[in-house]
């Protein structure tokens, strides 16, 4: 009789252990949400706390930070952030966020002095980050970002259709000062921008796309493109576009 009592509170402990574990092992994967802050420097993560957790880890293009706070402000640029909560060696399941700008390797368009209805002189950027190219025409104002100006301005440009007032957009452009395209990770913040900026071969430009004209906030985009080469009225370009709104950061190595 001796022997069951003894035996029996080691089974209870066990069965106690084991659910503890269980309850760790259960760790629900954060729920964050993102903003861009600091005009576009820095990206905002918030979370809701997760049962059982006792931090958080975050990990930016291979650095991991540590937290027991539920909101994160990530420093950039990078290319992937991940989130999970721990507790002990136990940890949940990442959360992610790809913030590889959207490539577009080869873009061509025409300066509008092109006399052919098969050369485009304006693109748009699509929600998926992809580019559009566009005819000049009425049809196509509200979806036109920018277009090729070589009639109005010496050289090759890349215009504001609002300048036209072909639609209400404030989109602008800034020489980055390098002809790497890689090495151009971050947009400049707001101010030195022009919405009529005049293109060289081997330049790389910042873009930003204010759409709504009222200066800097979430509903912006930015994105930098580097001219290949400019043959007659042909500008060719290598583009990439930064999806998260208001974010400045452009890594693409």
């Amino acid at each position: 009789m001796k022997r069951l009592m003894w035996i029996l509170p080691v089974v209870a402990l066990l069965l106690v252990g084991t659910g503890c574990d269980e309850l760790i092992d259960d760790l629900t994967t954060p729920n964050v949400t993102q903003v861009a802050i600091n005009e576009g420097a820095q990206l905002r993560l918030n979370w809701a706390p997760v049962k059982g957790a006792q931090g958080y880890k975050i990990d930016v293009d291979g650095t991991e930070y540590t937290t027991t706070e539920t909101t994160y402000d990530v420093d950039g640029p990078a290319k992937m952030i991940t989130v999970l909560a721990y507790s002990g060696a136990s940890e949940s399941n990442k959360w992610s966020l790809n913030l590889t700008p959207v490539m577009t390797q080869t873009l061509e368009v025409w300066g509008i002095s092109e006399p052919s209805p098969d050369n485009p002189s304006s693109f748009g950027f699509n929600t998926d980050g992809t580019i559009t190219t566009y005819s000049i025409n009425a049809a196509n104002y509200p979806a036109m970002d920018y277009y090729m100006e070589d009639t109005q301005l010496p050289g090759m440009n890349i215009v504001n259709p609002g300048d036209r007032g072909w639609n209400a957009k404030g989109n602008a452009a800034k020489a980055a000062g390098t002809t790497d395209f890689d090495a151009a990770t971050i947009a400049d913040a707001p101010g030195g921008y022009t919405t009529q900026q005049q293109l060289a071969v081997g330049g790389v430009y910042f873009l930003w796309l204010d759409r709504t004209n009222n200066n800097w906030d979430v509903t912006d985009n930015f994105a930098k493109a580097k001219v290949v080469s400019i043959q007659g009225t042909k500008v060719t370009m290598q583009v990439a576009y930064q999806k998260v709104g208001g974010l400045r950061w452009l890594k693409t190595n």
